[in-house]
């Protein structure tokens, strides 16, 4: 009877599993789908193809605004960690 219990739980984690990887995976196609969305109304974008080459041709400097914006951060969470004193 104990072993019946235990597939029971086994299976029924796996059943969790299932329906969280799914879950999952809608909300990242809802949120792919929204940031789509926002990107082509914000920019004014009605065509896919035009979409495509807007974000081909910023991404080079989207990437560059990203590493710079994170090195910052780096720089003054270094800073903020120096300045504080050791607690102990």
């Amino acid at each position: 009877m104990v072993r019946q219990n235990t597939k029971e739980q086994i299976l029924g984690i796996e059943e969790q599993i299932k329906r969280l990887k799914e879950k999952q995976k809608r909300i990242l196609n809802n949120t792919q789908r929204e940031i789509g969305k926002y990107l082509m109304d914000s920019w004014e974008v009605g065509d896919v193809k035009e979409a495509k080459e807007l974000i081909d041709s910023f991404s080079h400097q989207v990437k560059s605004f990203s590493e710079a914006s994170s090195s910052k951060e780096d720089d003054e969470e270094g800073k903020n960690f120096s300045q504080d004193p050791p607690k102990g």
